[in-house]
């Protein structure tokens, strides 16, 4: 009976190939979508839950009363106060993560992603030793925890690592640090990356008022499951005002499995753009699910001759719908073939499009679900179809009923288009965003200036002046200037002051302002637009220059000679200084264009410090002369300090760029669901053309009879596929503009959606699906009615 009902299969698959394989290739291009878009979902939703009782780690953060600014950071002497005053507190940490550069006896330099911790780390976050001290591996200052692969690559082996030291650069002037401890890297979804660990005796609670002023930690807490979390996030609002140490702020906790979409703002893709491609990507398999059932219901019907002679044979309603359930099971089979290929396939492109690890195992078990899930859904609605159909088949005049008009799988091709038009206008618009973005007018020439960045965060000002001077050596470099500002999505928080006071300011107003430390080489190297005054020159340590914004904020007249009083410790009021405008700068983008631009104050970094933080240089090149001067630059580096060989040259214009590569990401995406989903459409159109102009050849015959012309035959054809494709413009363009002008709202410069988009897209449809249905609709009509009277 297999073998006879494996025959019949393969054979009606084989005599409605059309059908059988838009079907099949339908269902597996949706499924191979939406398995990685799935996995992705999963991926970044689970941060950290390998932790045991991941459920109960909560982030201790803080929000500033008066501007909401939120500050991942909290003071050092919180972590020991939550511990020691909250009884729902299991556990309690802090941290603080730095990139440390390092070098050890075979390797002069290496980056190290560092956590600065003790011992209350792993009271938190447990970590699977693979040798060493367990016990007490961050007992003392200068201890030092490797992961197994940083071990294996400074030292060769884990074990051979215990006890070698590793020098910081960072700090260079601290004796060098001992590994103590090896252990197993921590998964790649992460909130707490890291390739070693460091120890740091944090503050006590009962430490001076000073430390209660710093927002230097990451702090985290593992609370007691049966924890009321609405209570304590209540008693920890305004703990540090019932402390008496900081009245400006309010504590808010986090579930860790939250801090990555909700702290993070500099992520490549939001938790809401995920969902939404999820979503399309549920859409797209329904659509796909649909079509298949469709598909192949309209098959049966097509076969219902067939299975009237059987049960006339004998075969009860159970045979016929065994039989049924049989073919469909196989055409499920040889979709998931081609699907689980596709996955595989688009793994890599996936992984390195999404910035993700797509482990094969995890992959591969979730399409095993996916696939199993997708066969039993497709197969219980099936089965009540095919009970209708079998019901049908046992009765006379079975074929006469089943002749109607495919309502269903019309609605489904619609629904595939309406589909199509979402993802198209969706690439669309991403594609206009795009260039509008490249082409935006940043407020300088950032195609003629170079970043070099990763100099050791603290420097002697000395190595970083001899850098200065040889690179203004080379011919091809006009300017060279210092600061601590890089195109980011948002500014930094510890450039972020409140702490600003200057004539006719309004009581109770507390604006935040960006400061940006910059030498007097600045204006003159990007090439900025001085609208008042003039720029800071060389030793203004206590002069200041403002953007347009700024002074807008301000509400300042004449701002050119005003003092200005402002903290820029820490927004410490202790250390408030006056500062005098020196000049206005035109406003120009700091940040992506995600980002308001904020209110700016210019300042000179402080000249009296022998070690320098603010180490990132722009290099103002000679036009066209960039890949030259960037050659002349790696080349020299080496010869002024040793250091410098791990240093990054990037054109600016490609640091922007970076800042849109979720938007670069999205539109190869949303490409390839509109060509996919497109795809599938044609391929249903195509079969529908096919069966109606089968099903109509008797009335394309008759009306051939009584005069119809081949031209009027075709544009009855046309009339019904172009309102097909009418009706899914219908409920595609509201739902693309709705659901891309949300997306649009998420940059502060953006394009707006053009009337003529959306209408390009429902012509461009229309005469791709005609052309689709061309050949069938044109040999139906040149048919010869007597022919067709004849065999009917």
């Amino acid at each position: 009976m297999l073998a006879l009902y494996l025959r019949i299969a393969f054979r009606n698959m084989w005599k409605y190939r059309t059908q059988s394989l838009t079907g099949i290739f339908s269902l597996a291009f949706s499924l191979a979508c939406f398995v990685p878009a799935l996995y992705w979902m999963r991926y970044e939703t689970t941060y950290d839950s390998f932790y045991p009782g991941a459920k109960d780690i909560y982030r201790v953060y803080a929000v500033e009363k008066q501007s909401g600014k939120v500050n991942e950071m909290v003071q050092e002497p919180l972590v020991s106060k939550l511990r020691e005053e909250f009884p729902a507190t299991e556990a309690s940490t802090g941290f603080y993560p730095e990139m440390n550069i390092c070098s050890t006896e075979g390797m002069p330099y290496i980056r190290l992603r560092t956590l600065l911790t003790n011992h209350t780390f792993f009271g938190v976050f447990p970590q699977e030793f693979v040798c060493g001290n367990s016990e007490h591996p961050l007992a003392v200052m200068y201890n030092i925890i490797l992961t197994e692969s940083m071990a294996i690559r400074l030292f060769g082996d884990a074990e051979k690592a215990i006890g070698q030291q590793i020098q910081s650069l960072y700090y260079f002037f601290y004796p060098p640090y001992t590994v103590t401890a090896v252990v197993k890297d921590p998964p790649a979804n992460t909130n707490l990356p890291f390739d070693a660990l460091i120890f740091y005796d944090l503050a006590p609670g009962d430490t001076n008022k000073m430390f209660w002023t710093l927002f230097n930690t990451q702090a985290y807490v593992k609370l007691h499951p049966q924890t009321d979390i609405g209570e304590l996030g209540e008693q920890l609002r305004d703990y540090t005002s019932r402390l008496g140490v900081n009245d400006n702020i309010e504590l808010r906790i986090l579930p860790v499995g939250d801090v990555r979409h909700q702290l993070n703002t500099n992520l490549m893709f939001t938790l809401n753009f995920i969902r939404l491609f999820v979503a399309f990507g549920i859409l797209l398999l329904f659509s796909a699910l649909f079509n298949f059932l469709n598909l192949y219901l309209d098959l049966f019907r097509q076969r219902l001759r067939e299975l009237r002679l059987r049960a006339v044979h004998g075969a009860s309603g159970g045979q016929l719908i065994r039989q049924m359930l049989f073919e469909l099971s196989c055409a499920i089979f040889l979709a998931l073939l081609p699907a689980c290929y596709f996955v595989f396939a688009a793994r890599p492109a996936f992984s390195g499009l999404l910035d993700i690890e797509m482990e094969l195992s995890r992959l591969m078990l979730l399409f095993v679900v996916c696939g199993i899930g997708m066969m039993v859904l497709i197969l219980f609605v099936g089965f009540m179809l095919f009970w209708r159909l079998s019901h049908l088949a046992m009765r006379a005049g079975a074929e006469k009923k089943a002749t109607g008009q495919p309502v269903l799988r019309r609605m489904a091709v619609t629904m595939q288009l309406a589909v199509s038009m979402v993802f198209i206008i969706s690439a669309l618009v991403v594609m206009m965003q795009m260039h509008f973005v490249n082409h935006k007018d940043l407020g300088f020439d950032r195609n003629r200036i170079i970043q070099l960045s990763g100099l050791l965060p603290h420097i002697k000002k000395t190595v970083r002046t001899a850098l200065i001077d040889r690179l203004k050596t080379i011919p091809q470099v006009v300017d060279v200037t210092t600061t601590t500002f890089e195109p980011r999505h948002d500014a930094k928080l510890d450039e972020m002051v409140t702490l600003v006071e200057w004539p006719g300011k309004p009581a109770g107003e507390k604006p935040a302002f960006n400061v940006i430390p910059a030498d007097n080489y600045f204006a003159e190297a990007f090439k900025l637009n001085m609208l008042k005054g003039k720029w800071i020159d060389e030793g203004g340590d206590h002069k200041i220059v403002l953007n347009e914004e700024a002074v807008r904020v301000m509400g300042l007249g004449e701002p050119v000679g005003t003092t200005i009083r402002m903290s820029v410790f820490m927004g410490d009021p202790d250390y408030i200084e006056e500062y005098k405008v020196v000049g206005v700068v035109k406003d120009f983008h700091t940040l992506s264009l995600r980002s308001q631009i904020l209110p700016t104050i210019f300042r000179q970094p402080d000249s009296q410090n022998e070690i320098v933080t603010d180490n990132i240089l722009y290099i103002h090149v000679v036009p066209g002369q960039e890949q030259e001067a960037m050659q002349r630059i790696t080349a020299i580096l080496p010869d002024i300090d040793a250091t410098m060989a791990g240093v990054d040259l990037t054109p600016i214009g490609d640091l922007y760029d970076d800042l849109n590569r979720s938007e670069q990401a999205g539109l190869k995406m949303f490409s390839v669901l509109a060509v996919v989903c497109l795809l599938i459409s044609l391929f249903g159109i195509y079969a529908v053309a096919s069966a109606a102009t089968q099903r109509r050849r008797k009335e394309i015959a008759v009306r051939k009879v009584v005069g119809a012309k081949v031209g009027d035959i075709v544009r009855m054809f046309f009339r019904e596929y172009t309102v097909q494709v009418m009706l899914a413009g219908m409920v595609a363009l509201p739902l693309a503009y709705i659901a891309m002008s949300r997306w649009l709202q998420g940059y502060a410069y953006r394009t707006d959606i053009p009337v003529w988009l959306l209408a390009g897209v429902i012509t461009g449809v229309v005469a791709v699906v005609l052309l689709t249905v061309l050949g069938q609709v044109l040999r139906a009509a040149n048919s010869n009615p007597a022919e067709v009277v004849k065999s009917e």
